[in-house]
């Protein structure tokens, strides 16, 4: 995702929506940061990293069920682009999806928007 933004891809086509799983990849935890080293890469981009993250991208657990990723992505990135997805046929976690879904820290909106609002809206589903 990362490559992805700063090349300019998401300057070029700023409706273009992309997906990332396990979390975000560990970009959200370092979105202040690459905003913050954007300008010393030489690239010419208008906006901040931040900028092109929250617009173009929607982030998924891919079945990695931990409540402190959650409430990191959900505050970086809003239920709006969280969305629950599984990680299958490499883990399979049926067992644990509504459990996980159930007793996460979400509000009833948000809940709704992580378990099948956001992709639905997404997908036009």
């Amino acid at each position: 995702m990362v490559r992805l933004i700063i090349s300019g891809l998401l300057e070029k086509y700023p409706n273009l929506k992309l997906a990332s799983g396990h979390w975000g990849e560990f970009v959200p935890m370092f979105m202040e940061r690459l905003s913050e080293f954007l300008p010393f890469s030489g690239l010419d981009l208008p906006h901040s990293f931040e900028y092109y993250y929250k617009r173009n991208v929607y982030v998924t657990p891919s079945g990695m069920f931990t409540d402190p990723q959650l409430k990191l992505v959900l505050t970086e990135m809003g239920a709006d682009h969280l969305m629950y997805s599984e990680d299958y046929p490499y883990i399979n976690r049926k067992d644990k999806v509504g459990q996980f879904i159930t007793q996460a820290d979400l509000s009833d909106q948000e809940r709704e928007q992580f378990a099948h609002g956001t992709a639905e809206k997404l997908f036009k589903l």
